[in-house]
């Protein structure tokens, strides 16, 4: 029994022997391209250069192929996503002379598997060759000012303008090196700042807060101006208007008065009564009393002494 669980054993581990010497499997997110004796053929296309007509060597399809053992055939496998290469941290000066530490990375895929293979063969050697053609594109960011890179104003920064520029610098590069591969995109990761550049940016930072707040205290200063003249321009209208209208109330109560007057110097006695009513009014407030004319005698009772001995020399 234990013979036969051995010899079992020993034919499934022959099995898988030869089914990965004699097959090989594609993903969906794989190319591959075989080889013959360290040989590929290349891949026929139609005249529109995209559409492939023989695919000979190069794998597009995925799934399980057959294949003859190594050292006769041989596969490279390469994925179709879009890969990232990160860069070490790097010095560099900007147009104004300021130091600054960036660290970049490069967004790339390989859009042909078979002249990528003929060109570098491994992703490693991409990686490299690609790092290699960065580095020498990063003078580039010597002609741009460390304000343009760095800055609270958004509208003052040129990152995105940088960043295009590289990217589109470095695309053409890689075409012309003919590597079978597509840059996505060139970016910037971080920029950091030496000790000396801190400094500067630091005093930058205040003068400009300080200027900025000057600014702004003398806004306030022109608004306060412009309110005070404006608030002395309402006074001098409202006093003008509260002026003239006095004088208008003050000629109405005098033609009023005149009128008044005439009336009374034509009826002494009409006058004489209404005042004793308004004395009243004004002694008894909040009290209704009704009186017969007649009856306001009483108020010649109001009369002082003083007042009746000076009519009575009057009279005399």
């Amino acid at each position: 029994m234990r013979k036969l669980t051995t010899l079992l054993i020993a034919a499934i581990i022959c099995v898988v022997l030869v089914l990965y010497m004699f097959f090989f499997q594609v993903s969906f997110d794989e190319r591959a391209v075989i080889t013959t004796f360290a040989k590929a053929e290349r891949p026929v296309y139609a005249e529109d250069g995209v559409t492939i007509v023989e695919a000979n060597s190069l794998i597009i399809e995925p799934g399980i192929r057959p294949k003859l053992p190594w050292p006769i055939q041989k596969v490279y496998r390469y994925p179709t996503k879009v890969q990232l290469l990160e860069q070490e941290l790097s010095q560099l000066q900007t147009a104004d002379e300021n130091s600054i530490v960036l660290k970049t990375y490069v967004t790339w895929r390989i859009s042909d598997p078979y002249q990528f293979f003929v060109a570098l063969q491994n992703v490693e050697q991409a990686k490299d060759r690609i790092g290699t053609q960065m580095q020498d594109l990063k003078g580039e960011f010597s002609n741009y000012r460390f304000d343009q890179m760095v800055n609270t104003d958004l509208d003052a920064l040129a990152l995105d303008e940088i960043e295009s520029t590289i990217t589109e610098l470095l695309r053409q590069r890689i075409i012309d090196l003919d590597y079978g591969i597509d840059i996505e995109q060139v970016g910037i990761r971080r920029i950091l700042f030496p000790e000396a550049t801190t400094e500067k940016v630091f005093e930058r930072m205040r003068s400009t807060r300080q200027r900025l707040a000057a600014s702004a205290e003398q806004e306030g200063e022109n608004q306060a101006t412009a309110i005070r003249s404006e608030a002395e321009r309402v006074k001098g209208q409202i006093l003008s208007f509260a002026n003239a209208e006095a004088e208008r109330i003050k000629a109405e109560g005098i033609r009023e008065g005149t009128k008044n007057y005439s009336l009374f110097a034509e009826n002494p006695e009409l006058a004489i009564f209404l005042s004793k009513v308004d004395t009243l009014k004004k002694t008894l407030p909040g009290s209704t009393l009704i009186l017969d004319a007649n009856a306001m005698q009483f108020m010649d009772l109001l009369i002082t002494p003083e007042s009746d001995a000076s009519q009575e020399g009057g009279d005399e």
